[in-house]
């Protein structure tokens, strides 16, 4: 635990921003003032919380301001410094009335440095309230001024307001989107990527290595991809952020889902220009994007992967006491126990060898099989033809997802037996044993 000086009387700083732009009251300028006031006073700052980019108005979590009330009400400091009031809170004497009260209760104050107000000083409660009730009202009536202004641009389907999309720009003439002469280009190409059905950590990884820089000029991520593709102005048009009802509080809130605004008097979404997508090539996106996901029983979303490689989830390592599956690892099946740091010394198997054993295995069985075997029974279900040269047409013209599901009707599982040797060619019958569906032994 950190020591302090018991002659020494500490402070902590809180400081917030609802919008860190350039001309906005920066956070390093309340910090100076802040840390000014406290010097003149006798205090050193023991620590600064800060909001940056938070608004002291609406429902958003804040932890610096949540720290901050908890280092007075805990004992670590005895002065919490605000530069002003309103940078303190924006909901008016219901947040702030509590707070102060709490402060008395340990022998804490609140300083508001540009309102020149001390809680400990007579009348200085009375103040703070006013001022934390002007800020409140500022915060509505400013809200309402916004309000307007917005129905008044979605009317004439102008944007409303910040930063659009990536790939666009606003034009200053007729105040809509336009696509953007830098990256429009990039831009395109991430949809032309999600719209042939690559993952997004694929197209993250193109961006990333051929030096395309994010938004913000760092790494593009699987997050900011997905928050894109969806973004309605990605398509042209214009977004809303959807709200709910909060009971408790009687006030709607922000959900953090945004969706397009949909005209009150035609019910349809309203177009602020020209998309980096249309609007059905953003519905197609989007339907791809959600059929990968899956929702836990929590309601929390859980992405699904589907399997890029033939055998995995059939494949398992030989190795006698392992029985790991086995995974794709650059071009070979690896035993998961190796790259989990298990004892084990791992099978591996070069891919393509192993896969056409397999193969070449399954149509010599399926092609075999008696009449009323379980197995043929279970093929014909899905039209799987028994005669080889039909079975081999049908497995060339398959995509990956199709092999697999005819590969796990007829498979349980196939373990692959350690190499004796390194170079050697890979053999079938050495290293390979199949167990049938319904057989439950290996061949």
């Amino acid at each position: 635990m950190q020591q302090h000086d018991a002659c020494v009387e500490y402070a902590d700083l809180y400081l917030r921003l609802s919008l860190d732009r350039d001309g906005k009251t920066a956070i390093e300028r309340q910090e100076a003032d802040c840390r000014a006031w406290a010097g003149s006073h006798g205090l050193l700052v023991r620590k600064v919380h800060a909001d940056r980019g938070r608004s002291g108005y609406k429902e958003v979590s804040r932890e610096g301001f949540d720290a901050a009330r908890a280092a007075v009400t805990s004992g670590a400091v005895r002065t919490l410094i605000v530069w002003k009031m309103d940078r303190l809170s924006r909901k008016g004497i219901a947040e702030v009335g509590p707070l102060l009260d709490e402060f008395d209760n340990v022998g804490g104050r609140l300083v508001s440095v540009m309102d020149e107000l001390d809680s400990r000083s007579p009348g200085a409660r009375l103040a703070i309230a006013s001022l934390s009730e002007w800020a409140r009202v500022e915060s509505e009536t400013q809200g309402e001024r916004i309000r307007h202004a917005k129905q008044y641009l979605r009317s004439r389907g102008k944007w409303i307001g910040g930063s659009p999309p990536y790939g666009l720009c606003v034009d200053p003439d007729s105040g809509r989107l336009t696509p953007d002469a830098e990256t429009s280009v990039y831009a395109r190409l991430i949809a032309d990527e999600a719209l042939a059905g690559s993952p997004l950590v694929r197209i993250a990884r193109l961006l990333n290595e051929n030096g395309v820089p994010s938004p913000r000029g760092g790494l593009w991520q699987v997050g900011s991809l997905s928050q894109l593709l969806k973004a309605p102005a990605f398509a042209g048009l214009l977004p809303e952020t959807e709200t709910v009802w909060d009971e408790e509080r009687g006030r709607r809130k922000y959900t953090g889902v945004v969706k397009p605004y949909q005209d009150s008097a035609t019910g349809s979404p309203v177009v602020v220009g020209e998309g980096i997508v249309t609007v059905e090539e953003r519905k197609q996106i989007i339907a791809a994007l959600e059929s990968r996901t899956r929702l836990r029983g929590n309601g929390e979303k859980y992405p699904v992967r589907a399997s890029a490689h033939l055998l995995t989830g059939l494949l398992y390592c030989g190795i006698d006491g392992c029985g790991m599956r086995m995974s794709m690892n650059g071009e070979s099946y690896v035993c998961q126990g190796v790259r989990l740091g298990h004892t084990c010394p791992g099978a591996r198997a070069l891919a393509a060898p192993v896969e056409r054993a397999v193969v070449e295995a399954f149509i010599d069985r399926i092609s075999s099989l008696p009449a009323g075997h379980p197995t043929r029974k279970a093929m014909a279900d899905q039209d799987v033809p028994f005669d080889r040269a039909d079975l081999t047409a049908l497995w060339r013209r398959s995509d990956v997802g199709t092999r697999r599901g005819l590969l796990s009707a007829a498979i349980e599982r196939v373990s692959v037996a350690r190499a004796e040797g390194r170079g050697r060619r890979f053999d079938p019958e050495r290293r390979l044993g199949i167990i049938w569906a319904g057989e439950g032994r290996a061949e």
